[in-house]
């Protein structure tokens, strides 16, 4: 039974939620909760010792722009550490400002969680989240309202993170700050502006944003003389450790969902049904048990696809599965994102410029599914063009913002949609083609 009806909103500040919806609140929270507890638990078989608490710090210090994999700079079980410390973070922000657990605050804080594998943590993010802050605080509203915006903002987090290592010894905090308030005082307007462009073709959308305002930044900075340098890394040890915690997190999902009420292809199918394009929220569209059944699933296409192409899991790749999983409540599910995942490989097969196991190639082929409405809403033909172009523009994009918007994808996707948005209509609104 669809959870819309279960819900009734208050003001901005989430209102009061009661009888089964608040059970279903907790329910979700719990889920959250849970996931990160695994993370902890892997966290701590990885690197028992002290070296899980010294590879934290680490990251919190270290370099966050693309590619970067944690797992090099503080091992693995600090990098999972990170992971479970975002998801907290994010999952409490949710419950202590009064908002109702949908499908929005699963994805968000699987993005949160999935990006500290791959250069959020708590040092650069906090800044932009002061800036979101300000931002609420300048328009008279509550926090509330900009929450999910704000974290999916942090998304700028390497250019904190890259000022903090790179700046001026007596200003590098003071640099920090202000950067980072700045971005999350600006995205808000940014990212209303941009969602107009891609009419919600792009669940991706603060990276979109976020792509213009990094463009912005980094121009800026390299005026004043900076040059951007991420030395990259890309980790293959932790195969293993990380497959087994992927399946876990996964199969932990569809369990939750089989044991909140799907339980049967009857419940589950309706979801398939729906094109993704945002506003898609499946929580409140579908119920909770089978928005996380989907979470498992989709994530899952990721998670076999990396099998198949018999690469090493690490944390990049890890968080990529975990964006597919959490957009799994909000927008993705297997029939819109195969086939925008079957166009990148056909890209990335047919222009043979690079091969479809390099790191970029592997990143790009399961976040273009931030396309998937697309797919969803105008066919599987038109979803493997949009994963087919995507392929050729992300190439070309992280030049722009000098590798410091870790939603790149989303960037790209952004212009995607640009382009082949428009096609689609002209062509679809003639009879006779």
């Amino acid at each position: 039974m669809p959870n819309s009806k279960l819900r009734k909103k208050g003001d901005s500040m989430g209102g009061k939620l009661t009888g089964k919806a608040r059970t279903i609140d907790n329910a979700l929270f719990g889920v959250l909760l849970a996931a990160a507890a695994v993370m902890v638990v892997f966290a701590v078989a990885a690197q028992p010792e002290w070296s899980l608490f010294s590879g934290f710090w680490d990251i919190q210090f270290g370099e966050a722009g693309l590619i970067t994999d944690p797992v090099c700079t503080g091992g693995c079980g600090a990098a999972l550490l990170n992971a479970a410390v975002l998801m907290v973070f994010s999952a409490l922000l949710v419950r202590l400002l009064g908002l109702p657990f949908t499908g929005m605050a699963m994805a968000c804080c699987f993005m949160m969680a999935g990006f500290a594998l791959l250069g959020k943590n708590l040092i650069n993010s906090t800044p932009i989240l002061v800036g979101g802050c300000l931002y609420a605080l300048y328009k008279r509203e509550h926090f509330s309202k900009y929450l999910y915006l704000t974290l999916f903002g942090t998304c700028l987090a390497p250019l904190i993170s890259f000022l903090m290592l790179y700046a001026k010894p007596g200003f590098r905090w003071l640099s920090m700050a202000v950067c980072g308030m700045i971005i999350g005082f600006i995205l808000p307007s940014v990212s209303a502006y941009t969602v107009r462009i891609h009419q919600g073709y792009n669940l991706y959308n603060v990276g979109f944003a976020a792509g213009f305002v990094g463009l912005g930044a980094a121009s800026v900075l390299k005026g004043f003389g900076v040059t951007f340098t991420t030395k990259g890394s890309w980790s293959t040890d932790c195969h293993l450790l990380l497959s087994i915690f992927t399946a876990v997190i996964l199969l932990g999902l569809a369990a939750a969902g089989a044991a909140m009420g799907c339980r049967s292809w009857d419940s589950y199918r309706r979801i398939l049904h729906h094109s993704g394009r945002a506003v898609a929220d499946f929580v409140l569209l579908d119920g909770p048990g089978v928005t996380l059944m989907n979470m498992g699933l989709t994530g899952a296409i990721g998670f076999l696809y990396l099998l198949a192409v018999e690469v090493p899991l690490n944390g990049p790749l890890v968080c990529c599965i975990f964006a597919m999983t959490g957009f799994g409540a909000f927008g993705k599910h297997p029939r819109n994102v195969v086939p925008v995942m079957t166009g990148a490989v056909l890209s990335a097969l047919i222009m043979g410029n690079v091969p479809i196991t390099a790191p970029g190639v592997l990143l790009a082929t399961l976040l273009c599914t931030g396309l998937a409405p697309i797919s969803g809403q105008f066919g599987w033909p038109w979803g493997v063009a949009a994963g087919f172009l995507h392929m050729a523009i992300v190439q070309n994009t992280a030049i722009l913002h000098e590798g410091m918007n870790l939603y790149n994808n989303g960037f790209a996707a952004g212009f995607t949609c640009i382009l082949l948005i428009p096609i689609i209509e002209a062509v679809k609104a003639d009879p006779e083609v």
